[in-house]
């Protein structure tokens, strides 16, 4: 199927891909017999999704929703992450929005619904659907009367509520985003086998926990070391504690993962010692997760301070899940002592339990990020704040 957009239009887009689109629109008048409005929202779009949605951006028959949508949508690489922990011949996703998520998804299915209020999002997804070869049906509809009309009966259901509140301000916690999955939970339960919410980084997820008993696992996926969505996964008469499983994704270099229960991290045990010969920093997923004493007993490290999410080792831990450095010295942090080691104020800076901000250290030292040395700020235990200098493994 081919786009809805003329080739002249399609060459416009492709020719000025790079350009301001709101120059683009103040010279709109010089073009006439094309559609620049909706033109300059692909441009916009298409910037967006150069990086974001490698597959879509370079074909030209799809159309890209407006980039204030694509802020939500999933990562091609997160979307095709998601895709591996569903399988199963239905699934309805109930917040279609963008498609991304749904087109990738589909692919375990045998049967997919795509279900949206938005209509002319729905028109954009049937179009890119058919453009994709993927056979989804797609309805024009609302979470809630889908769930209220007890039509949605599937293997699995999926659900990324807005994260957007009434006056277009950002929210994150699950009783403020649209639709309610709080307020939904039965309803979800009884019309699907397997529930999969994905939510924002910032929820709490030891909270999150407390109100879905349902929930028997939940992932922390980063993208390259950025932590970009949680994803909650439900089913009826869960009885079990949820997993935990930290995800550090990239299609630079190998992943990460880690899994675990927080009544293991509770009655775990772990050692304490000053800096020894390497430094691991966790990654971001494993922050977040909140992994932090399980780390020294799982890999046999010691943790800096109890509250200095950095763990050290004599021997090298090559499958350790984040940064590796080589320590090259230990001081105590002062103008003086840091511009005999620091060449040229460039190093990348590292922060953990340490009373300043990694931005209020660089401006108080006058160092600039960069170079292949690292920083560290932070506190040990039974010594203080100290400056420690690395470099990666």
């Amino acid at each position: 199927m081919k786009s809805k957009f003329s080739e002249e239009s399609i060459d416009f887009i492709k020719d000025h891909i790079n350009d301001d689109p709101a120059e683009i629109m103040l010279q709109s008048r010089k073009f006439p017999e094309l559609p620049m409005r909706d033109i300059v929202v692909q441009i916009a779009s298409r910037q967006k999704a150069k990086d974001k949605l490698p597959e879509w951006f370079g074909n030209y028959d799809l159309i890209l929703p407006p980039k204030q949508n694509l802020e939500q949508a999933s990562s091609e690489i997160s979307a095709k992450f998601k895709a591996r922990f569903v399988e199963g011949d239905s699934l309805v996703d109930l917040t279609g929005g963008t498609g991304v998520d749904t087109f990738y998804l589909s692919r375990k299915m045998r049967s997919t619904v795509y279900v949206e209020p938005n209509e002319e999002l729905c028109g954009a997804s049937k179009h890119n659907f058919e453009v994709l070869g993927v056979n989804i049906e797609v309805q024009n509809s609302t979470a809630e009367d889908m769930l209220n009309q007890n039509t949605v009966q599937s293997d699995w259901i999926f659900i990324d509520p807005s994260r957007r509140d009434d006056s277009q301000n950002r929210v994150y916690a699950l009783e403020d985003c649209e639709p309610n999955v709080i307020e939904l939970e039965e309803q979800l339960l009884n019309s699907a086998k397997n529930v999969l919410i994905k939510a924002s980084p910032m929820l709490d997820i030891k909270k999150t926990l407390q109100q879905f008993s349902s929930c028997y696992k939940v992932q922390v996926v980063a993208v390259d070391n950025e932590v970009k969505e949680l994803l909650l996964y439900l089913r009826k008469d869960n009885e079990g504690e949820a997993d935990i499983e930290a995800w550090n994704i990239s299609d630079k270099r190998d992943e990460e993962q880690f899994s675990f229960k927080y009544s293991e991290e509770e009655a775990s045990d772990f050692n304490i010692g000053e800096p020894i010969r390497y430094i691991y920093e966790p990654n971001a997923a494993l922050m977040k997760a909140g992994a932090y004493k399980l780390l020294s007993s799982e890999f046999g490290v010691l943790k800096l301070h109890p509250n200095t999410h950095l763990y050290t080792s004599d021997e090298l831990i090559e499958n350790f899940p984040g940064k590796k450095l080589l320590i090259k010295e230990v001081f105590k942090p002062s103008k003086k002592e840091i511009k005999k080691r620091v060449k040229n104020d460039t190093v990348n800076v590292i922060v953990r339990n340490y009373p300043m901000g990694a931005n209020e250290i660089k401006k108080k030292f006058g160092l600039k990020d960069g170079g292949e040395e690292f920083l560290i700020f932070c506190e040990l235990e039974g010594v203080g704040l100290r400056a420690i200098l690395c470099e990666r493994v």
